[in-house]
């Protein structure tokens, strides 16, 4: 089999595919003995709208075509299990946390034969829905099952993104499972793939059922609360006030879950601080991101909603760029703390919503909240509540992007309505951040404004605070995957290994291999075990 790529179409035909497949490789028709769609991207950048695929092909002659431009072997992209090690596990390993990275974490443990059990915070998702739609409807929020805590993680309430720059082998183990458990096919090809949040919880209900009838056993609002630790080894943990003999856990706890940080912090488990990034959700119509991004295509059914994805580097060495963007979305309550204010964009699986928006963040480090271990979490968690403060409660801090700009307070919406389901209230979001943030933000919006006519000026709203865009902390491992407290596996987003949903699942994904690679696959009596 060979992969061809930057083969250009005028059309998503199949016959014109075939035809300009065969063109580039100079092929007659007989040596082409089938084809596969690998990957398709839309090119929109010239007056003509053109289709670009990756192509695996089987073919006669295979050595001459390889010889083409564009042209080389498939690669191999079947997962390939590991083997089992050969040291005693004499109990189930845990995984803590069933957002991705736990979710696929518990997967590849299932179906290994290590029969997990997996501890969520929050809720099931179905009750978990529930709880916050109430928080989006009323303000009351529960601390334990929000958009945070509770089955799927953070990116069950999200755009559904699964777009990842990782060259990694088991991106494809990603995708495929994700189809298997009711994804549309087409995210194995498209460039710019996506669920949406509503489709989303459905494949997190089938991916729980899955681990459960490999033997996996979940333990839904159970946090984990406490660990103990003999000669630098794991050997039991505490949830719902009982302690437990554990040798292995995977931790998969998320970004936000601040109170196992710093319990583990306590055990001494070794911590660095780790660059992350806050900012606002910057709200736009979609009807102008289309315009603005498309031109005349802006009414192409094939490519709205339009996308952006915009950097800069400021003149104080702050990085800023566009993140997690949502057309067709809505800025959406994202809170997990008590009088806290943190904001989140979220789209459905149709993106058929009146505004467009995206995270619009700075980079923070040291030179931001000091060398102190956990001084980004503080840090994080001051500038929450300082928003929570500014807005009286949780409806989002909020000002027009050009009266940012002006230091002035806004006193009306023009073009753009915001979405943010609990209200806002105008401030000066200059108060909210440092200078340095401050500058970054101005030189970025007016830099964003020239490449894009519009982007300040066509009404934009910013709302604050987002901060929750990744880890402010990294828990190391080793390279058996442990943490400096054996039997401990770091994963995922909240360790300070991944970032959205893809790179979280495929962490998952390395952490279970770790440990199937350690620990011998048990022979468990499940009906004693309380899996049955």
């Amino acid at each position: 089999m060979i992969r061809v790529f930057q083969v250009k179409c005028t059309s998503e035909d199949k016959s014109e595919i075939e035809a300009q497949l065969l063109k580039k490789l100079h092929m007659p028709t007989k040596d082409l003995l089938s084809w596969s769609i690998h990957r398709k991207s839309v090119d929109a950048r010239s007056q003509k709208i053109f289709f670009s695929y990756i192509i695996d092909a089987k073919v006669k002659h295979e050595r001459k075509y390889l010889r083409h431009k564009d042209v080389q072997p498939r690669p191999n992209e079947h997962y390939q299990p590991v083997s089992s090690g050969t040291h005693p596990l004499p109990n189930r390993p845990v995984v803590v946390g069933f957002g991705p990275a736990g979710m696929f974490a518990a997967l590849i443990l299932a179906q290994a034969g290590y029969c997990p059990i997996i501890l969520e915070r929050g809720s099931n998702v179905d009750t978990r829905t529930q709880k916050v739609h109430q928080f989006w409807q009323t303000g009351r929020l529960d601390p334990e099952c929000n958009v945070q805590f509770g089955e799927g993680g953070a990116g069950t309430f999200s755009d559904g993104k699964l777009t990842t720059r990782s060259k990694d082998s088991r991106c494809r183990k990603v995708l495929e499972e994700l189809v298997h458990f009711g994804a549309k096919d087409e995210i194995l090809i498209d460039q710019h793939p996506h669920i949406g949040t509503d489709a989303f919880m459905e494949i997190i209900k089938q991916c729980r059922k899955e681990i459960e009838r490999l033997g996996g056993m979940f333990l839904f609002d159970t946090a984990l609360q406490d660990i103990q630790v003999k000669d630098e080894k794991l050997v039991s943990i505490q949830f719902q006030n009982q302690w437990h003999p554990c040798t292995a856990l995977i931790l998969a706890c998320g970004h936000s879950a601040k109170d196992t940080i710093l319990m583990l912090h306590t055990h001494h488990m070794e911590l660095t601080n780790k660059r992350f990034a806050v900012g606002v959700r910057i709200e736009h119509r979609q009807d102008y991101i289309n315009q603005a991004m498309l031109k005349e295509y802006a009414h192409d059914p094939r490519l709205i909603p339009a996308r952006y994805k915009l950097t800069h580097m400021a003149s104080n060495h702050k990085g800023v760029y566009t993140f997690c963007m949502c057309p067709g979305g809505y800025v959406i309550p994202a809170a997990s703390e008590p009088k806290h204010t943190v904001i989140n964009g979220m789209s459905y699986a149709k993106r058929d919503g009146i505004n467009a928006n995206s995270a619009l963040l700075v980079q923070v480090d040291e030179s931001d909240y000091g060398t102190k271990i956990l001084g980004g979490l503080a840090y994080q968690e001051n500038l929450e509540a300082k928003a929570y403060q500014m807005a009286d409660g949780y409806a989002a801090c909020c000002q027009l992007a050009s009266d940012y700009l002006n230091h002035k307070v806004s006193t009306s919406f023009e073009s753009v309505q915001p979405t943010y389901a609990l209200g806002t209230k105008f401030v000066d979001l200059n108060t909210l951040f440092s200078s340095p943030i401050n500058q970054a933000l101005h030189e970025a919006l007016e830099v964003f404004e020239k490449r894009v006519p519009g982007f300040i000026s066509s009404g934009a709203i910013l709302s604050a605070v987002e901060s929750r865009s990744s880890s402010a902390i990294r828990i190391a491992r080793n390279e058996q995957g442990m943490s400096s407290i054996f039997g401990v596996y770091p994963s995922g987003e909240g360790a300070g290994y991944a970032g959205g949903i893809m790179t979280s699942a495929i962490d998952g994904i390395h952490s279970a291999e770790k440990l199937i690679e350690y620990f011998e696959k048990p022979q468990y009596n499940l009906e004693k075990e309380g899996c049955e």
